[in-house]
């Protein structure tokens, strides 16, 4: 048994044990690797349980640190690349100088590296070959239908050939989308052979890239899910899923699915959330996600909760402020205790019911530029909106992607009531019009 406090080396891991009943926050040294998005809600959160923070990062472009981020950091670790055998490098490196309790990944792209660190260090993490498969959706989908959890029917393709063979398995219409990607970037509806075709090629060829990365050729061809789309927010703590919120999604019209807004409310006040919890503690166990914060995109099928995706993360697009506004516990703080197995903080009094998100969007205009946006300023001033920022300015062309990429800009907003939600993200959507 290793003395208490006393970091060891083996030829892959080093461990450093701590009691977990006399640990506390003040004791956690954390790892945050890669902070963008929302993982950028990371340091603060470490910052206010009192954990000492170290982050490893490129510090370029969409992964760029704030000043008001960068103000919660004690160490900022530069890499060059965000390699798997550079990042876990990096962090032998930091925990040598001081020992690391606790490793968050801040973004997609990294939730494997992130576990592997961890089960080098020898802390809460999770398995890195289950993190491969919540990284893969290819993977995912056959770790479901292995555990015998809900999923649609699926197929791998790596090639032209494949991908528009591939319909005539899950049948028609379905949905091909790149196996390792985010934000809905090149998902789309297929109706026919041409549709596979065309889909393929456009991931294939893609060259705009999303943090640095291109979807690759390997996709994933499905069933298409009819149904409302959702998404839940929460966190495993020690096997135990635990959802805070749950998020309703609006989206542009198909093929594409890009989402065009997010109204979120604690998720007991969503109908039927008993039967979400229950078929995502199904999916968790079933992926192995023991540890961490996770967004889990499902539709509600005529089945029930059918899974589309999930991330061992927390969701983008400010839903994981949302969270915290509707709820009064920070999902970032309550996903660091249970990697450190520090107690969960105390949620405080919401400060609002429902909160929510609209993003000005004009797929009409992709590929093209705009000269105004008529009706943002007016809109700024309607009760409930808090916070806006516009994202491609007037004069700049807007990416030809129905995704994340070409979203004009956002408002968020905050309601007394789901109805009254609803209600002010139409009537933002409706005000606001893009003038070419």
């Amino acid at each position: 048994m290793l003395p208490e406090g006393k970091p060891s080396e083996t030829e892959d891991r080093l461990y450093y044990v701590f009691r977990p009943d006399q640990k506390t926050s003040n004791d956690v040294h954390v790892l945050i690797v890669a902070p963008a998005s929302s993982g950028q809600l990371y340091p603060r959160a470490a910052h206010q349980l009192q954990m000492r923070t170290t982050v490893l990062t490129t510090g370029r472009d969409f992964y760029a640190l704030p000043e008001n981020v960068r103000e919660f950091i004690d160490d900022i670790r530069m890499v060059d690349t965000l390699s798997f055998h550079e990042l876990r490098e990096a962090a032998r490196r930091v925990h040598r100088e001081h020992p690391i309790q606790a490793v968050v990944a801040g973004v997609e792209f990294v939730v494997p590296a992130v576990a592997a660190i961890a089960t080098d260090l020898g802390v809460e993490g999770i398995d890195p070959a289950d993190a491969d498969a919540v990284r893969d959706k290819s993977a995912m989908r056959a770790r479901m239908h292995a555990a015998g959890v809900r999923a649609p029917a699926f197929v791998i393709a790596s090639s032209l050939e494949e991908a528009a063979d591939a319909g005539e398995t899950v049948g028609y219409p379905c949905v091909i989308k790149p196996s390792g990607m985010v934000g809905t970037i090149g998902v789309r509806r297929a109706d026919s052979r041409r549709d596979l075709i065309d889909g393929y090629q456009r991931i294939a060829a893609e060259t705009l890239p999303i943090a640095e990365q291109l979807p690759g050729s390997t996709v994933v061809v499905e069933e298409y899910l009819r149904g409302q789309e959702f998404s839940a927010e929460g966190y495993v703590r020690q096997g135990q899923a635990t959802i805070l919120a749950i998020t309703e999604k609006w989206l542009g019209p198909e093929p594409y699915f890009q989402q065009e807004g997010h109204i979120v409310r604690p998720a007991a006040e969503v109908p039927g959330h008993e039967v979400v919890a229950d078929y995502l503690d199904h999916v968790t166990k079933g992926l192995g996600l023991t540890t961490g914060a996770f967004h889990a995109e499902y539709r509600v099928t005529d089945e029930g909760p059918t899974l589309i995706e999930v991330g061992a993360r927390m969701a983008g697009d400010h839903i994981a402020e949302m969270v915290e506004t509707v709820t009064g516990l920070s999902l970032a703080q309550a996903s660091l205790a249970a990697l450190a197995g520090v107690p969960c903080p105390a949620s405080v009094t919401p400060s609002a019911a429902v909160a929510g998100i609209h993003f000005v969007t004009e797929p009409s205009l992709v590929g093209r530029g705009y000269t105004e946006l008529r009706g943002w300023e007016e809109a700024l001033r309607l009760p409930g909106v808090h916070d806006a920022q516009i994202s491609i300015s007037a004069g700049q062309p807007i990416p030809d992607r129905q995704d994340l990429r070409s979203r004009i800009g956002h408002l968020m907003f905050t309601a007394d009531t789901y109805g009254d939600a609803v209600r002010l993200r139409q009537t933002l959507a409706d005000r606001i019009s893009v003038v070419a």
